[in-house]
């Protein structure tokens, strides 16, 4: 009779655990569901060119900030060429725009969504100023700059 009884005390204290665990379970998937409902995902929305145009353009540190560097593209002028770096970066106030108010440049503007294309020449002259500016992880970078002055 005492074998019956552990037993039996054994069998009610394994359902009260089961069921404890079931309802504790079921508890904490409520709560994950309401806590979805009522903290719906925030998805970043892409920054917006024009706005961070204007500023790359006119806060140097903000623009040091979102150039790629290593950045690809070259510093040329005459004898002397260097890859830019952060140390050797130059301010670029020009922002980009869709026409050129410089006549004697020719002027390209290529965008997309996520990367766009500016390209300044004087055709048989020898100078030539390209940068492509990219979104990444929804934040625009300049990740191309080529500056060439022969």
């Amino acid at each position: 009779m005492k074998i019956s009884n552990i037993l039996t005390v054994f069998a009610v204290a394994f359902i009260f655990t089961s069921c404890n665990k079931v309802k504790v379970e079921s508890q904490n998937l409520n709560a994950v569901r309401n806590d979805s409902i009522a903290k719906p995902i925030k998805k970043e929305l892409p920054e917006n060119f024009d706005e961070f145009n204007i500023k790359f353009h006119s806060d140097s540190l903000f623009q040091v900030s979102r150039v790629d560097f290593p950045i690809e593209g070259k510093h040329i002028a005459g004898f002397e060429q260097y890859n830019w770096t952060r140390k050797n970066w130059q301010f670029q106030a020009v922002p980009v725009a869709e026409k050129s108010e410089i006549e004697e440049y020719q002027h390209s503007l290529v965008k997309t969504d996520t990367l766009i294309t500016e390209r300044f020449w004087i055709p048989n002259s020898g100078f030539e100023v390209e940068r492509q500016f990219k979104l990444i992880h929804n934040k625009w970078f300049l990740i191309y700059y080529n500056d060439i002055n022969l």
